[in-house]
């Protein structure tokens, strides 16, 4: 009786979206997606100077339609706040579950993360909750070649009040590109795993930090030759004080080039390191260097401390460190929490990472997020340095 009422009101909502009635919620719809907020946002300001709200929310078409989103707009405080996505920009953050992206239709029983990121002026104070004005569409069973269209205000959330850490510098030297980080959809951002049942999205504000030589190249040499690569091997510093949970090593490196054959995603980070912060945070340190590591489980570290060698472990197709800040000790059974650090300088802009990967020409933007940064997460392909030799 239960299943078969709600198979009513859906069919209802479909044919009738705008219908209410005098009750007190009279302005409520049956939407044929159901939106949820995976996590509770939390704010951080980026190098762009604004503040910045990364969030996914998962979508689940259940009607028998195929139902296409077509705009949402995040609000707090009653009003509006950071851009509304819609045509283009939206079909770019939606992924269906399947995998399938360029499209943010759903069909029957489908599912999709939508991967926002809600930017406003440092100077708005950041807000305690937001929710969202979503605008739908669908065939209309009924009228054949009509549209049927539907707007409402919900999906809610509390915004998180937790001040996001912020950490020193975990390499030296000048000409670091952090790639894959804040806050597009890359394969960071678009990481969500399902986890013993639970979606979890561990690299939320992940950065892999990859170095250009002085003529802005990422190696000089054969590209499948770890020694073409000048940085392989550069000291990881601890970006924080607190104690090491957990140390990986004996991993073997992985050819240069492509991502490796087999790959698991127990043996996704390598070789690598993590810290516990302290507060409920976790700093992740991976894909070190082969026997580099220099610290043991149990010890204490203060930042700057040495924990290993920049490697090329693990799921990698290029040396490089990546680093996150993770609330667990576990880097799958965990969700990504913002960070800042203390202090960068922005020396440019990547346009072309596939490029600069391959060999090519990276497309350098020299003035983009140029210049001094304090307090700041870097921007996804921002070139930075972070003082020091870097070796």
């Amino acid at each position: 009786m239960t299943i078969a009422l709600t198979a009513l009101l859906l069919v209802l909502a479909v044919l009738m979206p705008g219908t209410s009635s005098a009750r007190p919620d009279s302005k409520a719809v049956i939407s044929p997606i159901a939106f949820d907020i995976i996590n509770r946002p939390a704010p951080v300001q980026a190098a762009d100077g604004r503040m910045h709200l990364a969030y996914e929310i998962q979508a689940v078409n259940q009607s028998t339609l195929s139902v296409t989103v077509n705009r949402i707009q995040a609000r707090a405080q009653k009003s509006t706040i950071g851009k509304a996505l819609s045509g283009e920009d939206l079909i770019n953050r939606t992924r269906l579950n399947d995998g399938t992206t360029g499209s943010a239709t759903l069909g029957a029983g489908e599912s999709a993360m939508l991967f926002l990121d809600v930017s406003y002026s440092k100077k708005r104070r950041n807000p305690t909750a937001i929710s969202h004005a979503i605008s739908t569409s669908w065939p209309d069973p009924v009228n054949i070649g009509e549209t049927i269209k539907q707007t409402f205000v919900g999906v809610g959330s509390m915004v998180s009040k937790r001040k996001a850490i912020e950490v020193a510098a975990p390499l030296r030297g000048n000409n670091w590109v952090a790639a894959s980080s804040c806050c597009t959809l890359n394969p960071h951002r678009g990481a969500t795993l399902a986890i013993d049942g639970t979606i979890r999205v561990p690299e939320r504000y992940a950065i892999d930090f990859i170095r250009m030589n002085p003529e802005d190249r990422l190696f000089d040499g054969l590209i499948g030759d770890l020694g073409s690569y000048a940085y392989f091997g550069t000291r990881i510093h601890s970006a924080t004080a607190g104690k090491v949970v957990r140390v990986q090593d004996g991993l073997p490196e992985q050819v240069p080039g492509a991502l490796p054959v087999g790959a698991t995603i127990q043996n996704a980070a390598g070789n690598h390191v993590v810290v516990r912060i302290g507060k409920g945070r976790y700093a992740l340190y991976a894909h070190m260097k082969t026997g580099s590591t220099r610290v043991n489980v149990g010890d204490k570290v203060k930042p700057g401390k040495v924990l290993g060698l920049l490697g090329n472990s693990g799921n990698a197709s290029a040396p490089h460190l990546h680093f996150h800040v993770m609330d667990s000790a576990s880097p799958l059974k965990s969700n990504a929490l913002p960070f800042t650090f203390k202090a960068f300088e922005g020396q440019g802009f990547v346009t072309d990472l596939d490029a600069l990967v391959a060999g090519g020409d990276p497309l350098i933007q020299p003035n983009r997020l140029a210049g001094r940064h304090r307090g700041q997460l870097t921007l996804d392909n921002q070139v930075v340095s972070f003082g020091g030799s870097g070796r």
